[in-house]
């Protein structure tokens, strides 16, 4: 089952990047994140719910959640939209997918995951990537503050990747998903209110809007759909790496969409990116 999952979250979060552009033809970064994010908490909870799940989660389960949600999804979403509009949306993607380091080495000390010499070597040639990617990046260099706070994007990202494995045993994977969400709203919210000063809405760009339905419907509903299965089905070393192909997705995209420029170094980058989530992904026998 994972191999049909793995294929839409990679598309997903892949083209959300060009899309994201688009979308602030419409309405401004913070702003989209307080319309995305409750629209689709609210879409996987029904989803949820029509699958026969109770709508609120085992009471156990609210402080992990609550917890998770902050990590996963609401500083990860803070530090991103800060990163992105701080360095752009072209190269930030490489620096967030330094993720599956921070998920490994955490997995280490929470889950208890061995680190095997192909996940080592996968998480060599994953960042020697983003070293690449960052070493022609002049905004990153220039903009020291940018580059941290997308570092912490990532950080953050795995973190919730480590605790959401711990609790994937728990509850029903979209519920909890969609509650995840939403409670990661709430500090979006607060930190938006310092910045509401600055949004806008302009419904008649067409373009715009369609690209924030694609955004809510596709990057967020679908891909956090099959995202928290995967995490369930391969250890969070793994399930990290395997997001590497994200950002070879948004390179791709980006070109085609935004026009936004590839150099050669860049496809090494990609080459080694698609090198180590092949690495990570070989002879595993996993059913799922």
């Amino acid at each position: 089952m994972t191999r049909f999952l793995l294929p839409c979250v990679w598309i997903a979060w892949g083209l959300s990047y060009p899309l994201m552009s688009w979308s602030l033809e419409a309405v401004d970064l913070f702003s989209s994140r307080l319309i995305i994010m409750p629209i689709s908490g609210a879409i996987l909870l029904a989803l949820g719910v029509l699958n026969g799940a109770a709508a609120l989660p085992d009471r156990r389960l609210w402080g992990q959640i609550a917890l998770t949600g902050l990590f996963n999804m609401g500083l990860f979403q803070i530090f991103l939209i800060v990163g992105i509009a701080t360095l752009g949306p072209s190269r930030t993607p490489i620096i967030v997918y330094t993720m599956p380091t921070w998920s490994a080495l955490l997995a280490v000390f929470v889950l208890k995951e061995r680190i095997t010499l192909r996940i080592a070597l996968s998480l060599a040639l994953s960042l020697a990537a983003v070293g690449l990617v960052i070493s022609q990046e002049t905004a990153a260099r220039s903009a020291p503050v940018g580059t941290l706070v997308t570092l912490l994007a990532a950080i953050s990202f795995g973190i919730g990747t480590v605790l959401t494995k711990r609790m994937a045993v728990a509850g029903d994977v979209t519920i909890n998903a969609a509650w995840q969400i939403l409670l990661g709203t709430v500090p979006v919210l607060a930190v938006w209110l310092v910045f509401a000063r600055d949004a806008y809405f302009h419904p008649e760009q067409v373009r715009g809007l369609l690209a924030l339905a694609w955004l809510i419907l596709v990057s967020n509903v679908l891909a956090y759909a099959c995202w928290f299965r995967i995490i369930r089905a391969l250890p969070a070393a793994v399930a990290s790496l395997t997001t590497l192909v994200v950002p070879c997705v948004g390179f791709g995209s980006s070109a085609l969409l935004t026009a936004a420029p590839i150099t050669w170094l860049d496809v090494v980058a990609l080459g080694l990116i698609i090198a180590a989530v092949t690495l990570a992904l070989a002879r595993r026998d996993s059913p799922a």
